[in-house]
């Protein structure tokens, strides 16, 4: 038996206000934003936000609302973008706002949604775009980039004055969506590729000079342009500069690197106590901040020479292990991927990289497609949302041993423990990058907490499989209900007057359970379950999956509802607020409010059904196709059909490496977007329309899926032109007398193997007024 023990301190977190007790905003209804030295709080009290990092400029303006609805509705609770300069002033003077380009217009939207905001306003940002954001002309110049160079700060004084103007009135104090601002990027940590160089060999520009000084420096000029936000933060790893006061340092955590050559495991699936003792050196005391991330990995953008494949496993293993090391602020990079824009004079990609594709692997695609992990982050999203306020000020409390495994260690079984007063969360870990951990079997967790030794579970073992992870509440207080233990991990909560909703997840390979205690709880029936009764407490082992309820009579009187979800039904839930409350929704099609609508997006699939919880009083009717209803064990499940569609496709392959692609582009009213799902072997490959480079893809043994929905005007006049530019497996002969000729000597493959079109359908419900 794999025996884990721990007898917890007791002793709580230290609270203090901390070098941002000043960062306190209050906008013109009263809403406020402010900090201590653990977390970030909303009204005064603590949360946990969940960044998502979209950049506008990189993404279509015709469709940003509709990203920003899924995104919220996917977890997010701040967005985060880059302002990059090279996107608004490649030509020396001659700055653009409009389109996809139009800050003001994103902002406002950010605003209209009730999504804050985190511009990153550089003026060197990276993000992989051409100079690190910086123009080329910027470097025709006689000064030194990133330092107090007279003419550097110049440049950039024009610049922040530009981004103030676009959004005036906009920050949090003004009534705006816009809450923090990030100055500069790596700082005295890293440069980027200097591509205007236009030399084949890569040459790096500087990493920055003048530490805190040029910060200060970045920060007056900023405050004097119109922005001075609740607070500012800025990158702290990699011995990057950080001020000393009022601002916010801001972690990365990245698993795939392809900057690392021959990458081994990382660090970033150990548990820490990251408050007091952070991975790497830092220049500021950890224990004044919390800890806050705005680049953890979500997923990676492959290159020429390194193309990782980020799963999603290791997308939700890295949060839970920065959430149980102590962060209490989590942001992923990228959230939503995007495409560079045309430059007037050049691509505007790093070089090494796609020209147009900023995929990034990330929750939300390119194109706007829904990617794996954008459910892995959903669920723990929701978690945050609901059980944040509790979790945040718990502080984490490490095995013997923990923070020195090595990454390459699988034998060592990871967990740790937040808490507060004996109350917490325990988190178990069995993923780590580049190392397959193996199935842990007869696994029992012993916590003595100071209010009673608790056990996972209550007898026996369990199992946790390679991959997984898990976070299991213990001496919890819920609606008046005191949960001793349970081996289901919390999903979120419903508030009701009445009978207000617990919803946790069931575990692939933990059997479900629930100990509560008798002195809070005077009855409980689970129907398909099992209720055993003990002197103290009950011991419920609940049935699994929706509609299947556990009915709690508390000793007050009152009661309390308690749902166990599948793992797939959990990755299938929302919460959304319509027709005027809170509700648990749950569907294989994907979800979004907009208003008093709820928005579905099907891939494929012409039929679907939406649960709802609690069912809606009033009829609901679908914008397209026909809507059905029937009451299924307190939930209203809606059965939604759509006429189905065949995309009128047609393919022309010419030597294996071109394809001419036509498509219809006379979509049906229930036709949100079509998919084209290209099936390759090759290195990389391409998609003109018209002559025109609409985007390009590394091979890294993935399907690669295209979205017409922004081409859909252009398909009637042209044909789609795909090309691919063959792998090669053999030998380059070069030739240094002759011009550097090559010859090649092997085989070179490219070939298409599948190409097809996928319809998203799309209706909307709304309440039927007429009824």
């Amino acid at each position: 038996m794999n025996l884990l023990s721990m007898k917890l301190s007791g002793t709580p977190k230290a609270i203090s206000p901390g070098k941002l007790g000043d960062c306190r905003g209050i906008n013109p209804k009263g809403e406020s934003i402010g900090f201590t030295n653990f977390y970030m709080t909303r009204g005064g009290d603590p949360v946990i936000p969940v960044v998502g990092e979209f950049h506008f400029s990189r993404f279509s303006s015709l469709h940003w609302e509709e990203e920003l609805l899924k995104m919220k509705a996917g977890g997010v609770t701040i967005a985060a973008t880059y302002i990059f300069w090279i996107h608004h002033e490649e030509e020396e003077g001659c700055f653009r706002w409009g389109e996809h380009l139009d800050l003001r217009h994103f902002v406002d939207l950010c605003g209209r949604l009730e999504l804050p905001v985190i511009l990153r306003i550089g003026p060197f940002c990276h993000g992989e775009v051409r100079n690190g954001g910086i123009p080329d002309w910027v470097f025709r110049k006689p000064l030194e980039i990133r330092s107090n160079d007279p003419q550097y700060l110049a440049l950039v004084r024009r610049l922040y004055r530009e981004i103030g103007k676009q959004i005036k009135g906009q920050l949090f104090q003004d009534g705006g969506p816009v809450i923090g601002i990030q100055l500069e990027n790596e700082f005295m940590h890293c440069g980027a590729p200097l591509d205007a160089w236009g030399y084949q060999s890569r040459v790096f520009m500087s990493s920055g000079r003048g530490g805190n000084e040029h910060l200060a420096e970045l920060r007056r000029i900023a405050e004097q342009s119109g922005m001075k936000p609740v607070f500012f933060t800025a990158t702290a790893w990699g011995g990057a500069a950080v001020p000393e006061t009022d601002t916010l340092p801001m972690l990365a955590g990245y698993a795939y690197t392809p900057w690392i050559p021959n990458q081994p495991p990382s660090r970033e699936y150990i548990y820490r106590d990251l408050h007091a003792k952070p991975m790497e050196a830092v220049g500021y005391d950890t224990l004044q901040y919390p800890v806050a991330y705005c680049e953890m990995a979500g997923g990676m953008q492959v290159s020429y020479t390194a193309r990782p494949k980020v799963s999603p496993d290791s997308v939700e293993a890295m949060t839970l292990v920065k959430l149980a090391s102590g962060s209490n602020l989590l942001g992923y990079y990228m959230y939503h991927g995007g495409s560079n824009p045309r430059g007037e004079t050049a691509y505007l990609n790093e070089s090494g990289l796609p020209r147009i594709t900023y995929d990034y692997q990330a929750p939300l695609g390119e194109f706007g497609r829904v990617g794996p992990s954008y459910d892995r982050i959903r669920s723990l999203s929701l978690l945050l949302d609901a059980f944040g306020p509790v979790l945040a000020p718990m502080g984490t409390e490490l095995p013997e041993g923990q923070s020195e495994v090595k990454p390459e260690d699988a034998e060592t079984i990871r967990w740790c423990v937040r808490q507060k007063e004996g109350s917490g969360f325990l988190f178990l870990n069995n993923f780590q990058d580049h190392v397959e951990l193996p199935d842990r079997e007869g696994v029992r967790v012993e916590l003595d907490t100071g209010r009673g030794v608790v056990s996972f579970p209550r007898e026996g073992t369990m199992v946790l499989r390679s991959g997984m992870g898990a976070v299991l509440p213990f001496q919890l207080e819920l609606y008046g209900l005191h949960i001793l233990s349970a081996t289901v991990q919390p999903l979120t909560k419903l508030d009701s007057d009445e009978e207000p909703l617990l919803v946790f997840q069931a575990l692939s390979s933990i059997p479900p359970e629930m100990i509560l205690d008798k002195q809070t709880a005077a009855g409980i029936t689970a129907p398909g379950g099992e209720v055993i009764e003990e002197d103290s407490a009950w011991t419920v082992k609940p049935a699994v999956g929706q509609g299947h309820w556990v009915e709690v009579r508390r000793a007050d009187g009152g009661k309390v509802r308690i749902a166990v979800l599948s793992r797939e039904e959990s990755l299938q839930a929302y919460k959304l607020k319509l027709w005027g409350e809170e509700r648990l929704v749950l569907s294989s099609s994907r979800l979004y409010a907009h208003g008093e609508r709820l928005v579905c997006t099907s891939e494929g699939s012409h039929t679907w059904e939406v649960a709802v919880y609690p069912p809606v009083a009033s009829k609901l009717k679908t914008s397209t196709g026909s809507i059905t209803v029937k009451r299924a064990d307190g939930f209203a499940v809606y059965r939604i059909s759509v006429h189905a569609y065949e995309p009128e496709l047609s393919v022309s392959i010419t030597g294996g490496k071109h394809a001419a692609v036509r498509i219809d582009p006379a979509w049906p009213e229930q036709v949100s977007d079509v998919f084209l799902e290209i099936d390759y072997s090759g290195d990389v490959a391409a998609v003109y329309l018209g002559g025109e480079l609409l985007t390009d893809h590394i091979h890294y043994g993935e399907v690669w899926p295209i979205g017409l929905k922004q081409f859909q005007n252009e398909l009637e006049q042209e044909a789609l032109h795909l090309s691919i530019t063959p792998l090669r497996q053999g030998e380059v002969h070069t030739f240094v007398n002759q011009a550097l000729v090559e010859r090649f000597e092997g085989q070179e493959i490219a070939a298409f193997h599948r190409i097809e079109a996928t319809p998203y359908y799309q209706a909307a419900l709304s309440i039927d007024y007429s009824e």
